[in-house]
């Protein structure tokens, strides 16, 4: 299992301004190709990365820059590769939820192989992987934080959610944890995590390794290295600030790990 990491930026100002790029994450097993949070630019910078392997779609929550590129790498998936996908999506992205609309049109979700509806305590399997999902706290109140599991090995990703002691114990046993992170330290916004906090989740959870990544443009306006500094020195994991386009683990797969 690799993740490949189009984009790390995260909210709306790092999205318009794309001063990281926000196409979202790729994962490759040894069966299958699953593009997660397809931001703005989701489409194109696939192109780079074996699209014709892509055969499914995680949508964590309806916010455009974890949404936007979702239809056209669903049309991508049935019309120019010929096999369609499938869409595990949360119920606000599918269906609208309160005075959200959805975001996935019942015509892609037509497109679709399958579509099934991410909420907490789903588990699913699609392929040789192996999803559950947990509800956060956002301003989409059914964004789905959840983790992936394959040869024994698990990551997690804690998506956009303000920090909540009641979902730390989902990401327990997890070897990964991909933590969406807008704000530095000494910062905070309201249904986000900020770095501060970043050492909480590691000492519930106790994973080998940390990514952080979704930065917001206030993050990426501080100085990174010192950002990661301190939190190395809070923290006894590996701690990886993620780059556009960077691939992980690097040249051996999760497993290794």
């Amino acid at each position: 299992m690799k993740l490949k990491f189009l984009g790390t930026g995260g909210g709306r100002y790092a999205t318009g301004s794309q001063k990281r790029k926000t196409g979202g994450i790729i994962l490759r097993t040894e069966e299958t190709q699953i593009h997660i949070d397809p931001g703005p630019g989701g489409l194109i910078q696939a192109q780079e990365n074996d699209p014709e392997r892509t055969e499914a779609v995680i949508v964590s929550h309806a916010h455009l820059d974890h949404y936007n590129d979702a239809e056209p790498i669903i049309e991508m998936m049935a019309y120019i590769h010929d096999h369609p996908g499938a869409l595990f999506a949360n119920e606000t992205s599918l269906s609208g939820y309160s005075d959200l609309e959805k975001c996935i049109s019942d015509y892609h979700q037509n497109l679709c192989r399958t579509v099934e509806t991410l909420e907490e305590g789903t588990k699913t399997e699609f392929k040789d992987v192996e999803i559950e999902s947990q509800e956060m706290f956002h301003s989409d109140p059914k964004t789905q934080g959840f983790t992936i599991e394959i040869e024994e090995k698990k990551i997690g990703f804690w998506t956009d959610t303000d920090f909540s002691e009641e979902i730390l114990d989902f990401y327990t046993g997890c070897d990964t944890v991909v933590i969406y992170c807008n704000r530095p330290k000494s910062e905070s916004l309201e249904g986000h995590t900020s770095l501060d906090e970043v050492p909480d989740i590691v000492e519930a959870a106790d994973p080998s390794t940390i990514v952080v990544t979704d930065f917001g443009y206030k993050f990426l306006s501080q100085d990174i290295d010192e950002q990661k500094e301190w939190l190395n020195e809070q923290t006894d994991c590996k701690v990886i600030f993620a780059e556009d386009g960077m691939e992980f683990p690097g040249n051996r797969s999760l497993g290794d790990f």
